[in-house]
């Protein structure tokens, strides 16, 4: 038996191997490869970084700011969803400085959120409402403005459904439908519509990916 073989089999291939260097999260040194998005790195190395706007593998724009990051280097804060790594970063993701941050891009989205949380809501798979929880986010923290009425539930097809009330406009439906949903307006005014002659267009899946449930599955 060739013990050399055997024991080579077994190592795993080094970092550089396969495109890839470190950087340091936290203070800790971690393997990143290269193209990778600082979220990414960070939770396949076990390192949660809160997001909204985000979907492993899905077409996104960074727009909540949920995911920031602080640059130690630079000061810089940046959107871990969409800031590629770079060798020698030296990254923060949990200091108080960037948990208030991300508190603040959260009350933010309140502010603008009408926030009926309405059957059929489950707390479980609303990321807004956990993350408002977990960061402890005020709800009336800024004045409450919403150029989006409260309007009730749009019937899309089947048990498919979509809440308009409780979007907050993050566009992963938008960039994850072919010819389906679509941004109308700019600024505070915007709103994710499906025009009817599009509703062919769209997925049920589409609902795994909401964060607020705005689209969600349902018999009623």
């Amino acid at each position: 038996m060739n013990t050399e073989n055997k024991n080579n089999a077994s190592v795993s291939p080094l970092v550089g191997d396969l495109g890839g260097f470190k950087i340091k999260l936290n203070n800790q040194e971690i393997s990143v490869f290269e193209g990778e998005k600082i979220i990414e790195s960070a939770r396949r190395n076990g390192i949660e970084i809160p997001a909204l706007c985000y979907a492993k593998g899905m077409k996104h724009q960074a727009s909540c700011m949920v995911c920031v990051v602080k640059n130690c280097e630079t000061g810089q804060i940046l959107p871990s969803c969409s800031t590629v790594v770079a060798d020698g970063m030296n990254i923060d993701s949990e200091s108080d400085e960037v948990k208030d941050l991300r508190r603040q891009s959260l009350e933010l989205l309140l502010s603008d959120h009408i926030a009926v949380c309405r059957l059929p809501c489950d707390v479980k798979k609303c990321t807004l409402r956990k993350l408002a929880t977990e960061y402890r986010a005020k709800w009336n923290r800024y004045p409450r403005y919403s150029a989006i009425k409260d309007a009730q539930p749009q019937h899309i097809k089947g048990n498919f459904w979509f809440d308009v009330a409780k979007c907050i406009r993050c566009g992963l439906c938008v960039y994850n439908s072919n010819d389906g949903f679509t941004f109308k307006n700019r600024g505070f005014g915007m709103q994710v519509v499906l025009p009817e002659e599009s509703v062919k267009n769209v997925d049920e899946l589409l609902c795994e990916i909401c964060p607020t449930q705005a689209l969600y599955l349902s018999e009623f």
